[in-house]
């Protein structure tokens, strides 16, 4: 596992993880934008996931992260947010694996969602949706970063992470950058590969990432550099934060 400083020295390479090209295309994001500050919002952080039947927080690092979060708690929080199971299954059980292994970070479900629905509407963009397995049925690219309206970012994998080495590109339901996965990647569901269009990995990976840019989510300068090292456009931080109270206010009442 990189150290923390070689990690540090990739994430600046990487410029972060690029926000989720369907927010991107409708704001025409730019690359450099003063970040948040006490006058942005800040959202509930929701409690966390009933752990399922049988696990006990020993267990919780072995195990696959889709299947942490109580079945029951999943289809109730499913049915009040209208975030599709598998994908809840992803969010709630990465929550619950970093509460174990990174306890400083409190990274919530609901803004693991809450990136997840702007960055892809939670893997369902353009018709495709999260499988059983937790693959994409189509693989999920963002926008090539060649500059303009985006960040221009250079080739950084020859194509292996992305598909393509005439430039960089967001992938996955996370839309993580090639960079940022290099440094990052995790295998979540432990089914022996790493890959970035799968949600267990894609989201354990943007949670580590998020850990590192924040160190504290549950503080408003936590969550607010953790969010900007997505995307530093103010009205992104905006939109998580909204879809993340959203998603707090349904499942405490469902």
């Amino acid at each position: 596992m990189a150290s923390r400083k070689v990690r540090l020295r990739r994430t600046f390479i990487s410029v972060g993880i690029i926000a989720g090209f369907v927010w991107a295309i409708a704001s025409c994001a730019v690359a450099s934008i003063a970040p948040p500050n006490a006058s942005m919002p800040f959202p509930v952080a929701a409690p966390l996931p009933k752990l399922a039947a049988g696990i006990s927080e020993a267990q919780i690092r072995p195990t696959p992260v889709n299947i942490l979060a109580d079945e029951d708690w999943v289809v109730q929080t499913a049915a009040a947010t209208g975030i599709p199971e598998r994908t809840l299954y992803a969010y709630a059980g990465v929550a619950l694996r970093k509460s174990n292994t990174d306890p400083t970070c409190q990274v919530s479900w609901n803004t693991l969602a809450a990136i997840g629905w702007v960055e892809s509407h939670h893997g369902t963009i353009f018709g495709g949706k999260i499988l059983p397995d937790g693959f994409a049925s189509k693989p999920i690219y963002g926008v090539p970063l060649t500059g303009g309206q985006f960040m221009n970012i250079p080739d950084f994998d020859d194509g292996n992470f992305d598909g393509t080495a005439e430039y960089d590109r967001a992938v996955g339901p996370m839309q993580i950058i090639p960079a940022t996965w290099a440094a990052w990647h995790v295998d979540g569901n432990l089914d022996g590969s790493e890959d970035g269009q799968q949600i267990d990995d894609s989201t354990l990976a943007a949670a580590g990432y998020l850990c590192f840019s924040g160190s504290d989510l549950s503080t408003r300068a936590g969550w607010d550099k953790a969010v900007t090292a997505y995307n530093q456009a103010p009205q992104y931080i905006i939109d998580i934060a909204a879809k993340a109270d959203e998603y707090a206010e349904a499942a405490s009442t469902s």
